[in-house]
């Protein structure tokens, strides 16, 4: 049987992961700008045998049922943790625009922040520290900026790199793209041409 090697994109609903493949990708999968647009786990190939896979977004959407949310979770956790989908590393899409608004939120209540239990997550099924992007950077300012890194740091993810981003005004694309081509060349030796 062919191995595959998958890059899993992870997020919260509507942090931008569709919108992350699709520029990695060149493809046009729909986007959309109500959360939960993503309901199933959708590889797309990349180059040779690396696949992006497109995961839904978990955590809670309005009038999204309980069961449901359950149910994208397992899947995506059943995913992560089989041994047959080789993940050579993890990229974690974060809405800068709302990240410390969920993270206080969820803190105020004693609970892990979603994004931080996701990034912690894919460290330890992968063995190797996720790609985080701080995605929407156009949305807020320095300050703001600063206070999502911060939060990130209280968490001890030293090892994670992080990529502001704006898919909009396309303010650090092009290095997080070179990132993720550096990576699958250092681990599979393959070489890319115009992706």
């Amino acid at each position: 049987m062919k191995k595959f090697n998958n890059i899993p994109v992870t997020g919260r609903p509507n942090a931008g992961k569709t919108t992350v493949i699709n520029f990695l990708a060149h493809t046009k999968r729909p986007v959309g700008k109500k959360a939960g647009t993503t309901l199933r786990i959708t590889p797309i190939r990349l180059i040779n045998d690396v696949f992006l896979v497109d995961l839904p977004g978990f955590g809670r959407i309005a009038k999204r049922s309980k069961s449901l949310e359950d149910k994208i979770k397992d899947q995506i956790v059943q995913f992560l943790e089989d041994p047959n989908n080789f993940i050579m590393f993890g990229i974690h899409v974060i809405d800068s625009s709302t990240f410390h608004i969920v993270t206080e939120s969820l803190e105020k209540k004693g609970i892990i922040p979603i994004d931080i239990e996701m990034i912690q997550f894919l460290e330890e099924t992968t063995k190797k520290p996720p790609i985080v992007l701080m995605n929407k950077i156009d949305k807020v300012n320095t300050s703001l900026f600063n206070k999502n890194v911060d939060i990130l740091a209280t968490y001890s993810l030293p090892k994670v790199e992080i990529f502001p981003t704006s898919f909009k005004t396309k303010d650090g694309c092009r290095d997080f793209r070179n990132m993720v081509r550096q990576l699958i060349v250092d681990q599979l030796g393959v070489k890319y041409q115009n992706w």
